[in-house]
């Protein structure tokens, strides 16, 4: 691949990134700004006493009296500064708020991710290793009844089985509904320490098994078809004619040459991933920005709903460009 070539490439890549970015925050402004509802109103204490005064003060230090191209303005100029503006509701700095949140969501959307990659993959380039079987057979139906399963009544079922009894069975584990980590017990002050961490983690279980199930179906599905589609190839059939195992050819011929499609696949789980994880959040009470965006959603917070709808639009860009990056190094096929 000729260098200048690549680097025309990468160029070009990133001005569409960058013009990919500047879209989605534009789209996301008018979107957010033409909700219906004031959010003035929701600033408001509903109090018949209250100064109506200190109303206009608010809304002339948010500019919610300016015309929809001046917020605008006042948008684009404060987010290029580095500014993301005041919660209207909490009256705090908008990056420190969602930044807080962040770790939680890194933290369950981090793990459901890893889970989904190594689960997928292996489910999937064995079911493909054993093409027709039962296993194959059995994880086939069973992905494909998840795949077409909703986040949010998955996140239902196996909240609701993992915190009763089914056919009275007892010896059945029993995990938290929701929450992030035991207050009741360790108090509200979040300590790094062993027993706390073992708590995160317990109260992880539900909602990460929510996200990897549901994402780990497609990540089977096609990791499946793109074995099955290497193996018929004719090197694969010369690998076995020298002698090689089974074992050998899956490992060293068939799975390098079925991991290109796997990683753009990857690449879009990412919003699908970061999109569930609202959906789960809400549900398990899972402090992280989709519990955050709800909230926002409900009090017309623009701010907070203008900065999440932006990095989230930002990672799954990034994630693409990325991915991109990637298969142009794993696949020399794939010429600039």
């Amino acid at each position: 691949m000729p260098g200048r070539s690549f680097r025309r490439y990468v160029a070009k890549r990133l001005v569409n990134v960058a013009l990919t970015i500047f879209g989605i925050m534009i789209l996301n402004f008018l979107l957010i700004h033409l909700m219906p509802g004031n959010p003035a109103l929701q600033m408001i204490p509903r109090d018949p006493k209250f100064d109506t005064s200190l109303k206009w003060q608010l809304v002339n230090q948010f500019h919610l009296n300016d015309s929809l191209l001046q917020q605008m303005g006042w948008y684009l100029y404060n987010t290029f500064t580095g500014n993301w503006g005041t919660s209207y509701i909490h009256r705090l700095p908008v990056f420190d708020m969602i930044m807080g949140d962040m770790r939680w969501t890194l933290l369950l959307v981090g793990i459901s991710t890893v889970f989904t990659i190594l689960l997928g993959i292996a489910i999937g380039a064995y079911s493909a290793y054993r093409r027709g079987g039962p296993f194959d057979v059995a994880a086939t139906s069973v992905s494909l009844f998840f795949y077409g399963m909703p986040m949010f009544w998955l996140a239902i079922v196996l909240q609701i089985t993992f915190t009763s009894h089914p056919l009275s069975m007892h010896w059945w584990p029993q995990l938290p509904a929701g929450g992030y980590f035991d207050t009741a017990k360790y108090g509200n002050e979040l300590k790094i320490t062993l027993p706390i961490v073992i708590s995160i983690l317990r109260y992880l279980i539900l909602p990460s098994l929510t996200l990897a199930i549901g994402t780990v179906a497609g990540v089977s599905l096609i990791m499946r078809n793109s074995l099955i589609d290497t193996l018929t190839d004719d090197y694969i059939l010369t690998a076995r004619a020298k002698g090689l195992t089974d074992y050998q050819v899956l490992r060293r011929h068939a799975l390098p040459n079925g991991m290109p499609p796997m990683v753009a696949l990857i690449a879009m789980d990412v919003a699908f991933i970061i999109g569930g994880a609202y959906q789960v959040e809400v549900i398990f009470n899972y402090p992280g920005i989709g519990y955050e965006t709800m909230n926002a959603i409900w009090d017309l917070d623009f701010p907070i709903l203008q900065f999440i709808v932006v990095i989230g639009g930002v990672a799954v860009v990034i994630a693409n460009f990325l991915s991109d990056m990637l298969l142009l190094y794993i696949d020399p096929r794939i010429k600039v």
